[in-house]
């Protein structure tokens, strides 16, 4: 049962990946109106240079999806954002890649109970996040891949794609300071 919840984590990130989304811009225009971080976020909650800098990785966004319908809960529809590492090569030489969905409205519910039932469910064990109020990790294996942050208004699920054992194990230190480079965490 644990393999098919990493293939439908794999699976999201493929098909996300092969839904002519939109692009966004990697990095910023250093604009001093804030045109820089807007640039560099392409709308998303995580700017590539928080990102790079709480995993010591050089990340892209390489693609974000609006209204997109959650592989695992299709009436939830999320803002869905993918980043990658080239410099982090995964098996098969794909860069490792991190997705970030935010929930609003009803959704959030199901997605904060899907994600606990899961943790739970694939020997997991749900643990607090220093980015604070009702943030939460999941911990499996000795490793953190994925957590929550974000309260009643939006729900940020963020959670890495395709890392490997060696890389999940690399990044588990960095997971809270991910989170707290969440906007609005």
């Amino acid at each position: 049962m644990k393999r098919t919840h990493v293939l439908a984590v794999a699976v999201a990130g493929a098909l996300l990946t092969g839904c002519g989304s939109q692009a966004g811009p990697a990095a910023g225009d250093g604009g001093a109106d804030g045109g820089a971080r807007a640039k560099d976020t392409g709308g998303c909650p995580l700017t590539v240079a928080g990102l790079s800098e709480a995993t010591s990785l050089t990340w892209e966004l390489r693609e974000k999806r609006e209204d997109h319908p959650l592989e695992t809960m299709e009436s939830v529809r999320a803002t869905a954002c993918l980043y990658t590492a080239a410099d982090a090569p995964q098996d098969g030489s794909d860069p490792l890649a991190l997705r970030v969905d935010v929930v609003t409205g009803d959704g959030i519910a199901k997605v904060r109970e899907e994600f606990e039932g899961n943790c739970g469910e694939f020997g997991g064990k749900l643990l607090d996040s220093a980015a604070g109020d009702g943030s939460v990790i999941c911990k499996r294996n000795g490793t953190i891949v994925e957590g929550l942050v974000g309260g009643t208004d939006r729900l940020v699920n963020v959670y890495l794609v395709n890392a490997g054992r060696a890389t999940a194990a690399k990044l588990t230190p960095a997971f809270d300071k991910i989170l707290v480079a969440v906007d609005g965490a």
